[in-house]
């Protein structure tokens, strides 16, 4: 696994995003960049999706590249290459429920590419570059959201760097849930791993409730959104790899949760739990952030257990 020294001083650009962007657990809409991939010395394309109600998500695609030299980074994009013409397994990043790609995501693709994965980030309607799109701030999520997610899949199964059998998603807190439930609707997802995610709206919104800044608040999940793909209700009938990663410490989406659903996903399917001690649900307090180097390192090898045998050589 690449993980090279200066990756530990990259990381201290995205640590304040990391605070922002995900130390939520409602809708909470950024439309502005805080940095773009190129200042980080990465290279991406911008690919043209479309959801199936008209609306643009803006998406990154970044291609497996060598890790950025330290003083890498310029304000214009690098032109696009690739190091080979084959094609590689993928990630695909969802955000949150705050913040935008241009914030964790910009490391994160940054480490997986530099192990032989393309990425792909993209911002929900309604964030970062993405088309306009009113949003209640006491709404849980959206059902808009899972098609936004559909459309960037389809968008990413048609690039020429992508093996279309080996694309896996990746997400987190709501991004995480949303994950579940596209990995299990699109056949072309080979499976997943995720963090600080809930086993059902009816388990998670009674803690919620429970933080200071809730108490007072509606926590409202649309009535259009399928609560009975939850993650504990696809589990039993869920046969794709997933690995499930939880902080011992969240208050949220506890540990409890993460063990739940591991144990309801049927065998032989391949399955993971892994637990951070000491972690917590986002912010400083998530599992990525209080040992990045580790996370990078368990989630790369599952993925690499993932792959179909043909393309172990990636």
């Amino acid at each position: 696994m690449i993980f090279p020294d200066i990756c530990k001083s990259k990381v201290i650009l995205v640590i304040i995003g990391i605070l922002v962007a995900v130390n939520s657990y409602a809708i909470i809409p950024n439309r502005k960049y805080i940095r773009l991939p190129q200042e980080s010395g990465l290279i991406y394309k911008q690919l043209s999706v479309t959801t199936k109600d008209g609306y643009h998500i803006e998406t990154w695609f970044y291609p497996a590249q060598d890790f950025p030299a330290k003083n890498a980074g310029r304000q214009e994009m690098y032109p696009y290459k690739i190091i080979d013409k084959s094609k590689r397994p993928t990630i695909i990043i969802c955000n949150g429920d705050a913040g935008n790609m241009s914030y964790q995501q910009i490391y994160l693709a940054m480490s997986y590419a530099a192990n032989g994965f393309n990425v792909v980030t993209f911002d929900w309607r309604g964030f970062g570059n993405s088309s306009e799109f009113a949003m209640n701030t006491d709404f849980l999520c959206y059902n808009e959201m899972l098609w936004d997610y559909e459309a960037v899949i389809r968008a990413v199964k048609k690039q020429p760097e992508v093996d279309s059998k080996n694309i896996f998603l990746f997400g987190w807190s709501t991004g995480g849930y949303l994950s579940v439930i596209t990995a299990y609707n699109n056949k072309s997802v080979k499976g997943l791993f995720v963090t600080g995610i809930p086993t059902s709206f009816e388990d998670a919104i009674p803690l919620l409730k429970k933080l200071p800044k809730n108490i007072e608040r509606n926590l409202i999940v649309p009535q259009d959104f399928p609560r009975d793909k939850m993650p504990i209700y696809i589990a039993p009938k869920f046969h794709k790899p997933i690995m499930v990663i939880v902080g011992s410490d969240d208050n949220r989406t506890p540990q409890w949760m993460a063990e739940k659903i591991i144990s309801s996903v049927p065998d032989p399917t391949y399955k993971c739990l892994s637990v951070f001690e000491g972690a917590g649900h986002g912010g400083e307090q998530s599992p990525y952030f209080v040992d990045m180097e580790r996370f990078i390192s368990e989630t790369i090898d599952f993925l690499n257990n993932s792959i179909a045998p043909v393309n172990k050589k990636h």
